[in-house]
């Protein structure tokens, strides 16, 4: 049977699938249709038959095709226009079937360039699969350009035409398919139903076996097909599936049902929107609770919080929007939306009662079904009940691949390739499938054929110890199943929205528990880590919809979460997925609301149980001692994993409670004391010994413990603030801490203590030497005691009020003792042998994510201690465990030289500037509420004062310093802008920076607590250099201190004691003794410090007791601050001793009493000393500089006399040069009217100058001539799209001829340097070690590197810039070739002996031919005809070939042959003979070497080929590049605003000078001009000639025709020599006038009259000539001004006029005049008087000749066609300067138009969406679902689109991660910072800090001027270069 083709069908709407079936012998998979050539296709295919579905029994003997409907519901449209998007489609349906393959053919026929279908070769088949007498095809093209865009679109509606019809023919074989099923309608199932329940007979158990029925019918997969080619009658399945659910709950019309209960029911107030991975989020810093709270996009729109300061970031899946929820805002908790729902109305809010029986019944199916069904295990059930089915006479079964996190990508890819014998392309979407879905269907088929394919993949990737993938074969029907369940959960989700009633019954139905069986919620719970990513996410999504919206459903849904935390959370650590696909990441939905967590602390103990949960996966980690050990293992993964229940323990504490009750207190001990339990654990783990010996061999495991802690730490300090809100709680609490470090004491009760004397004060001190014994930095259980400590004095207890057991102060205080004893001496370096590991222990101890549970807690815990003991003893003991006892007494230093050691000398030093330290600490750091009257925002001032002394810093800078627990961050703002001055980022990627107020300089601190030794020494620095400046004192004085609570009053005690005064006695004695060994600068600063603080403490009057003057006078203090004064010892603080001084004296005259009088004349008479010193230094500097002066004075007159010649010469010369400065300006004005002219007989002089320049190589001075060393450039050359008009177009692409420059400006080499100079061999020799040393690194250092020698690419030796070729320096060509001899020929004249020389041409067959010489009329040359006859094949027939083609491919050359010219040319032989040179230069052979050498690469970067010796090509491609970047430089110039030739870059200038004169003597490197020459006839007869065959003049850009031109006409005078240099004569003028005129003609074909703005006639009629040409183009329209036609084309002439005057000004060596340097001077008057050219339509249009030419260029038949309004691809002129794209002001509106965006291959979300900012298309990065094949490699979306857009070069703006790509396909690229900035002036890569971002329009600007400068290459090998990350990216896979 033969079915007609049909045309004229839609190609989209709903169609359903349908099957081919062809007969085999076996099942086996059929072979790839495009795999064979295409005659095998069409009998492969045969005999196709249309099939029904297929009997039970039939599965083995056939094999399906099954097309999607939805493969061609693409748009006509794009079909036909987009020729990409047509070779996706076909290259997908060409897999599918041998008819399709045909459509395939026919598209390849079209587009012979591109293989559409990816048939798992990676070697893609170049040939066109035409016949070769269809090989001229491209040819074709080119003679009727104007026609191929026609042609395609007949082509791709052809294409069209054939889908639609198959299409058609599916249909009719879908209608018979389905004709042996029951004809069973919808409405007869839904009454069926409808009267079941009437009679209250409806059980779910109907539902099941309708299911049971009908969806293994519609649902089941297809033999021999994986999941990637299923295709579902989705209508049918609506109908028959979904829509009888939605009648039979309506019981009628659902729409219109549902309609009206929402009008009866309240809108929601509850957003509760499930965000999809990638989504944007919202969270406002202002009022929301926490980071949790956040909003959809829409509700953020409409609410007040766009207003405020929010954070934006994108979502991870899984959560849901806030916006309705009362506890999760502090204000503003409804959008304008969802406040509708919050209003009172009189709306019933209950369903009608039949409504709700009938829907409860469907709820209860549905999720009962889903339940079931949904599992990875045998499901024991999978009939359904019936047992008398033939279940399992249906042999069909799938093979199921699951997700894991062990196995990567490439390890599944491959498995996959072996197994399933499928190509790379499958196997990869396999993969993505089953990384987004969780599982895939790799296989259906018998059962013994999965099972083998399951134990096939379970042994490849069980190898190397690894644990095998999951596979599971489970039956067809049951897959179905499984696939309806999903799609009925989404129905679910999506019927819930319906409003509140439904949700409520499904609440009621999933919290039902039934007999012996567990509830579905709870059953959801624990099999969760069962199911795959999706099936996963769908239930969580559900739970979301159905019982979050409402608070009761939500609280019920807490409490069974809350009941089953156990078991759910050991789920999720023995599984290995992502925590955001596990039930368990419900948490942070349900203990973030207050009320709840409340509420589960008192009802439920919820803090028992987590914490009990994770105190069981401690226990295994416990070593005999009772303490967490931790091992490098791979059961650290799952511990890791078990940290998620700390930040559950967060969420829960994250909210204080204002109110307590007796059931909340009870239960939050609970679980305060098995966290007590925890820190018992964590108390003095991973402790470390001080190595004596030798090194530590291995490096300890210190990671998870740090980890752990900072998990924790947050949790603490939430424990202890609630512990601070209740003194029942805090009392018992404390009791509890004391308790537990009583039972675990640090020390060995039964050791000994020793007692220590010192000053008359004793104290029994515990023996423990911490460099003997082990040490550790993690006592949670001291610092949580210290945190409670704060808030005993809030509710007035004290500390001997707690009843025993409780251990002493002295006790308490120990560990931690120890542990700054440790840390004091690792800066000591008593420790270095213990490695890395504890210098990394101690740079967290320090860092912001520890310290504030750390450090801080441990001073606090010190300062505790010494209030509560007295403060002599509390020294000792500090002294004693410092080791320090000895140094304090008074006879050390004699002692010591006993044991003279140098490093015990320096260890002691160092340990007591360490002992200093710490008593600076405890005394002065009291910004800690409960220490002092203090807030947590005076914390926070005090911190950022500290850091903002040491440098201004911008807001990011600032934002880390401050921990989360102590900053909100809109409050840390605030006070940022109370003490900062913001100063805005001056240059384009520099950041705005906070500089601190002059008045918060004063309670600057140098000994802050919080400094590192770095941040301390620049601090010092910055503030003695501010004091200085402002004339104060040079030193650091300490801040005034704040006064201390009542409870720590005695540790201003510390600064009076005997101990204390002790201290700073014997320092300050051993400053004055010269001969000490102890001493030091830095113990000498501290006790200055201390001094200071006493002192002040004493003028606040604070403290009653406090007497430090008369107790310091026993201790003889001051008298030896003055003698300090007098010490040499004192330069650095000299200004702090007279500091103290001062403040001594202040404070003593308050006292009044004697010994403040004598004090204050001994301070007095100390002033006059230290002015009378001053004056002294000072008089002595002063005599010291005379007498300097007058030395320097006396040896200039010496040096005069000795050379008064050389003066007398001096003043000589400057008086004859005085009076020629007016002489000068007299010129200059002169010149003003004679502006110098560069072409033609009136050209001025041309000034040459010989450079000489300097090798960065070998340094030698070296002057550019042209028998000299050649001297060269590293330069850099790469295809280039930048200017073109219309990118990525392949119509375009393929009329690219090489001889000029096309219209859209490329694709072309472009060409760039550094200007760095080396001689020629200097670089041979430094090339050749590059590649040396580069080939014998090792590969897999290789890449990626910054440039790839395989390639040619180098590095500049000096400024590392990436190179790939050199430029040879070339001497002024003026100097190689002088002007010749004025020729007066006029241009009449000159177009004339173009007219001889254009009849004399003739075409000459060259190299192999394949034309019949006898018929072809063309001259043939002799040497190639013998060598295609084969005979005379020796050297000297091989010379003859004057082409130099002899055994090349076939080529037509052009040549001119003049047999006797004086006939010819008659009287016009003199004037065609004076315009060429008489005779042409003769170069070097080294630089000729070079030039070709930069010809080469011309040549083989623009065509992408291989090199050649004597392509024709080689010329006009250097030819191409210098048009190109001439263009480039121009374009840059006019986009800066900068003068055409007096502001060009050093790299600018060098560029085309060196390149104009290469590709000037470029034509001289070869022995004749025979290639050349046939270049200047083919350029000549394009111009002049015009024949319709050839391009029109709308397609080349007449620039790049004049460059070619310029450069091949000298040729014409001798083609047996080389080609002259061009010297801007006669020839040059006329060839610009004529190019010039054609350009005025493109103008004016192109210039809409409608656009055209009219303006005043001035009355002159010499612009009539150019309304003459409008009316030749048939253009001319009433009313038109001939002076606003030409006025447009003045204008449209300027970027020509300018590339001219940039090229010329290079070629002639012509001064540019002074206009010309000067920003607007490049006018077209002044362009055409220095290019003598006309500037009037008279003067241009004068000629008969000329309007033969202009009727010529008028007459082409595309002109014509464009003209008749025939719409063509062009490019207008002028020439606009090509930007990057438009990017919005506000970047949330980027991440907004992202969040829709799917992946066009899967369409599934993108997970990392990438703009390309040259284009603007969206693209699907870093993702194996979007890869293409390019140049045999695998690339991701960028690097493709890349190459397609940007000729390999890509800037791409990666939305979510906020940062941009550079791209240098396929194997380099970098990162760097975007145009957006926050309101701080910083930008934000990664979305990590999430402020509102806007455009920065200057960085956008410097990005597009680094695009416009063709920069991206060296940008992105100097990011490489500069990089230093061991893991490098994978470029390629972007």
């Amino acid at each position: 049977m033969v079915v007609p083709l049909r045309t004229g069908a839609p190609l989209y709407g709903s169609r359903r699938p349908y099957l081919l079936r062809r007969r085999r012998p076996t099942w086996d998979a059929p072979p790839n249709p495009m795999q064979q050539e295409p005659a095998v296709v069409a009998a492969a295919a045969a005999p196709v038959e249309l099939c029904h579905r297929p009997p039970k029994n039939s599965f083995r003997n056939v094999v399906y095709y099954p097309i999607s409907g939805s493969s061609f519901r693409a748009n006509q449209h794009t079909l036909r226009e987009s020729p990409r998007q047509c070779r996706r489609l076909i290259a997908h349906i060409s897999r599918k079937s041998p008819i399709c393959a045909f459509i395939s053919n026919i598209y390849t026929v079209l587009f012979p360039q591109k293989v559409p279908p990816d048939n798992g070769d990676n070697t893609h088949q170049k040939k066109s699969p035409l016949p070769t007498r269809y090989s001229t095809f491209s040819n074709c093209q080119k003679r009727v350009a104007f026609n191929r865009n026609i042609l395609l679109r007949q082509g791709l509606t052809l294409i069209a035409t054939l889908i639609e019809s198959w299409h058609d023919i599916m249909e009719i074989v879908d209608e018979e398919m389905y004709s042996n099923d029951p004809a069973v309608s919808g409405e007869e199932i839904v009454e069926e139903w409808l009267s079941l329940f009437a009679t209250e007979t409806l059980t779910t158990a109907h539902f099941k076996q309708h299911w049971k029925e009908w969806v293994p019918k519609i649902y089941s997969p297809p033999l021999n097909e994986s999941c990637l080619n299923w295709r579902f009658d989705e209508q049918r399945g609506q109908k028959i599936l979904f829509k009888t659910l939605e009648e039979f709950i309506c019981s009628g019309n659902p729409s219109s049902v549902l309609t009206r209960l929402s009008e009866m029911d309240k809108p929601p107030s509850v957003c509760g929107k499930v965000f999809k991975l990638g989504e944007p989020t919202y969270s406002c810093r202002e009022c929301g609770m926490d980071n949790t709270c956040v909003l959809c996009v829409d509700c953020f729109k409409h609410s007040e919080h766009r207003f405020h300061k929010y954070k934006m970031g994108t979502s991870q899946g899984g959560g849901c929007c806030d916006c309705g929820d009362v506890e999760a805002w502090k204000k503003a908790p409804f959008c304008e939306i969802h406040i509708a729902g919050t209003k009172d109305g009189d709306t019933n809010k209950s369903l009608p009662e039949d409504v709700k029986k009938r829907t409860q019944l469907v709820f209860e199916a549905v999720l009962w079904y889903a339940y079931n069904l949904l599992n990875t295990g045998q499901i024991s059930d999978i009939r359904l009940g019936d047992i008398s089915d033939s279940f399992f006479d249906n042999d069909t079964y799938c093979t199921i691949l699951y997700n894991d996190e062990i196995h990567t990508f490439e390890q599944v890819i491959s498995t996959l390739t072996r197994v399933l014998k499928c190509n790379q392309r499958t196997a990869i979407e396999f993969v993505t499938n089953i990384d987004r879905e969780g599982r895939a269907v790799v296989k259906c088929s018998s059962f013994q054929h999965c099972n083998e394919l399951k134990q096939d993949i379970e042994k490849y990737t069980s190898r190397h110890g690894n644990k095998p993938l999951k596979v599971l074969v489970n039956h067809a029907y049951v897959i179905a199943h499984q696939v309806y369940a999903m799609k009925l959960l989404t129905w679910l989700q999506n019927f819930l929205g319906h409003g509140a009633g439904f949700r409520a019954i499904f609440a009621q139905v999933a919290l039902e528990t039934p007999q012996n069986e567990n509830c579905i919620i709870k059953g959801i719970l624990l099999k969760d880590s069962t199911l795959w990513k999706s099936a996963r996410s769908q239930w969580q999504r559900l739970l979301i919809s159905g019982m979050l919206l409402e608070y009761e459903n939500k609280k019920e849904l807490a409490k069974i979460f809350t009941k089953n935390y156990g078991p759910v959370m050991k789920d999720f650590i023995k599984d290995d997925h992502d925590h955001s696909f596990s039930i368990s990441s419900l948490s942070v939905q349900l203990f973030t609301v207050p009320t709840l967590a409340h509420h589960l602390i008192a009802c439920d103990d919820v803090l028992y149980i987590l914490l009990n949960t994770f105190m069981s996966e401690c226990s295994g980690k416990c070593n005999k001692a009772g303490k967490l050990e931790f091992e490098r293992s791979p059961s650290s993964a799952a511990f890791k994993r078990a940290h998620f229940m700390l930040h559950d323990l967060r969420y829960l504490l994250s909210s204080i409670p204002e109110n307590w009750n007796d059931d909340l207190r009870k239960n939050f001990l609970h679980g305060l004391f098995i966290m007590l339990n925890l820190f018992t654990k964590m108390q003095g783990m991973d402790a470390v010994t001080r190595q004596v010996g030798q090194h530590m061999e291995y490096e300890p495991e210190w990671e998870s413990a740090f980890n752990l802690h900072i998990r924790l730490a947050y949790c603490i300090s939430l424990a202890i603030k609630w512990c601070s809100t209740d003194r029942v709680v805090l009392v018992k609490a404390y009791r509890a801490v004391l308790k537990k470090l009583d039972e675990n004491p640090c020390y060995d009760p039964h050791e000994r203590w020793e007692a220590i004397e010192l000053v008359d004060h004793s104290a029994s001190c515990i023996m423990y030497d911490v460099a003997l014994k082990p040490v550790s930095i993690h006592l949670p259980l001291s610092r949580f005691l210290a945190g409670l400590h704060l808030y005993l004095e809030k509710f007035d207890i004290h500390f001997d009020e707690m009843q025993a057991p409780k251990p002493t102060p002295v006790e308490i205080m120990e560990p931690v003792l120890r542990a700054q004893v440790m840390i004091a001496q690792v800066h000591a370096g008593m420790w270095r042998r213990n490695g890395y590991a504890l210098l990394n222990q101690l740079y967290f101890y320090h860092n912001v994510k520890c310290r504030t549970e750390m450090l801080d807690r441990d001073i606090t815990l010190l300062q505790m201690c010494a209030s509560l003991i007295e403060s002599n003893e509390f020294l000792i003991h500090v002294l004693h465990k410092f080791n320090l006892i000895n140094w304090a007494s008074a006879d050390y230093e004699v002692t010591s030289l006993k044991s003279p050691e140098e490093d015990s000398m320096r260890q002691t030093i160092s340990l007591v500037e360490e002992f200093l330290q710490l008593l600076i600490v405890v005394i002065g750091e009291r910004y800690m509420p409960g220490i002092s009257s203090v807030t947590t925002e005076d914390r926070i001032k005090k911190e950022i004062i500290q850091h903002l002394c040491i440098k201004p810093m911008p807001h990011s800078e600032l934002n880390k310093i401050i921990t989360d627990d102590i900053a909100h961050e809109t409050a840390l703002d605030d006070v940022i802008d109370e003490l900062a001055v913001f100063k805005k980022p001056t240059q384009t990627s520099g950041k705005g920076v906070y500089e601190l107020k002059d008045q918060f300089f004063d309670d600057y601190n140098v000994f802050f607590y919080h400094y590192t030794r770095e941040e301390l020494s620049k601090s010092e620095e910055a503030q003695r250099k501010r004091r200085k400046g402002a004339g104060d004192l040079e030193c650091c004085p300490p801040p005034r201190l704040l006064k201390l609570n009542e409870s720590f009053h005695m540790l201003v005690n510390l600064l009076q004691c005997d101990v204390m005064l002790h201290i700073m006695q014997i320092v300050l004695e051993r400053c004055i003794n010269l001969r000490a060994r102890s001493y030091s600068e830095l113990q000498l600063h501290k006790v200055l410090h201390l001094i200071g603080y006493a002192l002040q403490e004493e003028e606040s009057k604070n403290y009653p007791f406090f007497k430090f003057i008369i107790n310091s006078s026993k201790f003889n203090i001051f008298n030896l601050v003055t003698e300090l004064l007098e010490c040499p010892r004192l330069d650095a603080h000299k200004g702090l001793v007279k500091w103290v001084l001062r403040k001594y004296k202040d404070v003593a005259n308050q006292k009044g009493n004697e010994g403040g009088s004598s004090s204050d004349g001994g301070e007095t008479s100390t002033s006059t000393n230290i002015d009378n010193e001053k004056e002294r230094r000072a008089k002595m500097a002063a005599e010291r500089r005379a007498k300097i002066m007058a030395q320097i004075t006396a040896m200039q007159k010496t040096f005069m006399k000795e050379n008064a010649e050389l003066f007398e010469e001096t003043n000589i010369e400057g008086s004859v040069k005085a009076p020629k400065l007016d002489d000068l300006a007299m010129d200059v004005s002169e010149s003003c009217e004679e502006q110098p002219v560069a072409l033609g007989s009136k050209q001025t002089t041309r000034i040459g100058i010989e450079k000489t320049y300097v090798c960065i190589l070998c340094q030698e001075e070296e002057k550019v001539t042209k028998d000299g060393p050649t001297l060269v450039l590293a330069a850099f050359v790469q295809q280039s799209t930048v200017l073109c008009q219309h990118k990525n177009n392949e119509v375009l692409t393929s009329m690219q001829d090489p001889l000029y420059l096309n219209s859209n400006l490329g694709p072309a080499p472009h060409t760039s340097t550094c200007g760095h100079v080396m001689h020629s061999e200097c670089w041979r020799k430094y090339f050749d070690n590059v590649m040396i040393r580069e080939h014998r690194r090792p590969y897999r250092l290789r890449h990626p590197a910054s440039f790839d020698v395989d390639k040619q690419e180098f590095l500049c030796p000096l400024c590392e810039c990436l190179s790939n070729t050199v430029l040879p320096l070339v001497p002024p060509l003026n100097i190689l070739q002088p002007s010749h001899p004025k020729n007066l020929s006029t241009y009449d004249e000159y177009l004339a002996c173009v007219d001889v020389i254009l009849k004399k041409k003739v075409k000459v067959c060259h190299g192999i031919l394949k034309c019949s010489a006898a018929d072809c009329s063309n001259v043939h040359c002799s040497a190639c005809l013998n060598g295609s006859n084969g005979t005379n094949l020796d050297s000297e027939s091989m010379s003859i070939c004057e082409a130099n083609c002899l055994l090349q491919p076939y080529q037509v050359f052009y040549s001119c042959i003049f047999d006797n010219a004086s006939e010819d040319f008659g009287d016009l032989q003199s004037k065609f003979e004076g315009l060429f040179p008489g005779e042409c230069p003769e170069l070097d052979v080294n630089l000729r070497e070079m030039v070709q050498l930069f010809a080469q690469v011309t040549y083989t970067r623009g065509l992408n080929v291989n090199p050649h010796p004597s392509d024709k090509r080689l010329a006009p491609m250097a030819w191409k590049s210098l048009s190109y970047t001439t263009h480039a430089i121009e374009v840059l110039l006019r986009d800066s605003n900068k003068p055409l030739l007096g502001n060009l870059s050093s790299r600018q200038r060098d560029c085309i000078e060196s390149l104009v004169r290469i590709v000037g003597v470029l034509g001289t490197t070869w022995n004749n001009s025979v290639v050349i020459n046939n270049h200047a006839l083919n350029l000549l007869s394009i111009l002049h000639e015009h024949p319709d065959e050839g391009p029109s003049i709308l397609q080349w850009d007449s620039f790049g025709f004049l460059i070619p031109l310029t450069f091949a006409l000298p040729s014409l005078a001798d083609k047996e020599s080389p080609t002259p240099i061009p010297t801007g004569g006669t020839l040059e003028l006329h060839t610009l006038r004529t190019v010039f005129l054609a350009h005025i003609v493109k103008i004016l074909i192109l210039m809409d009259l409608e656009k055209l703005s009219d303006s005043m006639d001035t009355g002159l009629n010499d612009d009539h000539e150019i309304l003459e040409v409008l009316k030749t183009m048939k253009k001319h329209k009433d009313g038109l001004s001939g002076h606003s036609v030409w006025k447009h084309v003045q204008d449209a002439c300027v970027p020509f006029l300018r590339c001219c005057s940039l090229f010329y000004h290079y070629l002639t060596d012509v001064p540019a005049p002074s206009v010309l340097l000067e920003v607007g001077g490049d006018t077209f008057a002044n362009m055409c008087t220095y290019l003598d050219l006309p500037q009037t339509p008279k003067d241009l249009f004068s000629s008969e000749r000329v309007w033969k030419l202009v009727k010529k260029w008028c007459k082409h038949e595309e002109v014509e066609l464009f003209l008749l309004g025939t719409p063509l691809q062009v490019v207008h002129e002028p020439l606009p300067v090509n930007r990057l794209i438009d990017l919005p002001a506000d970047y949330s509106e980027l991440i907004n138009t992202v969040s829709t965006f799917t992946c066009p291959n899967s369409d599934e979300d993108a997970r990392t969406p990438s703009m390309c900012l040259v284009c603007g298309e969206i693209l699907c990065s870093q993702s194996y679902c979007c890869q293409m094949e390019l140049n045999n490699m695998h690339v991701g979306a960028c690097n493709y689109h890349a190459q397609m857009c940007g000729a390999g070069v890509g800037i791409f703006l990666r939305v979510r991660e906020c940062e941009i790509l550079f791209l240098a396909t396929p194997l380099r690229g970098s990162f760097v910072s975007p145009p957006y900035l926050d309101d701080y002036g910083e930008t934000d890569m990664g979305l990590r800090r999430g402020n509102p971002l806007r455009l920065c329009t200057d960085r956008y600007k410097k990005l597009q001027t680094l695009w416009l400068s063709h920069s991206i290459h060296e940008e992105i090998a100097r990011a490489i270069e500069s990089n230093n990350h061991v893991i490098t990216t994978q470029w390629h896979h972007l």
